[in-house]
């Protein structure tokens, strides 16, 4: 009888504690759409340190909101504490596989979860080159 419900204690806890991971969700204008705000921007060089510009930035800049809407308008909302002068603008955006693109600039989504939302700017190449890491968290 011990033996019995061992192996059926061992049983439950094997199949509770495997929990597959989620797939993320598809990179397509549906899933991204939605209100972001940033949480993180990070720029980095080649050979150097990174910088966090998130930690120096002002702000009234860190509360503001990032729009991306199905229907391919953005919207930058200076929301919250207003800078002098106050920001924010308006553009298309469009996702093509891991690249999107707002207004005249691409950048590559490093990472998409449904929640968060990474891209990268890169100029040069990976062993030599330096960019922009932002992430963005939906609100």
């Amino acid at each position: 009888m011990k033996k019995l419900l061992f192996g059926l204690l061992s049983l439950t806890l094997l199949t509770t504690a495997c929990k597959k991971d989620k797939d993320a969700p598809a990179m397509t204008k549906e899933n991204i759409a939605g209100t972001y705000k940033m949480i993180a921007d990070v720029f980095k060089e080649t050979g150097q340190p990174d910088v966090d510009d998130f930690a120096t930035a002002p702000a009234c800049e860190k509360d503001d909101l990032f729009k991306f809407n199905v229907d391919g308008s953005f919207q930058a909302v200076d929301a919250g504490q207003s800078c002098d002068p106050a920001g924010g603008f308006e553009a298309l955006w469009s996702v093509s596989g891991n690249q999107i693109t707002v207004g005249e600039q691409t950048y590559t989504i490093t990472k998409f979860d449904g929640s968060i939302l990474e891209i990268k700017e890169w100029s040069g190449t990976e062993t030599d080159g330096h960019g922009s890491v932002v992430t963005f968290q939906k609100q």
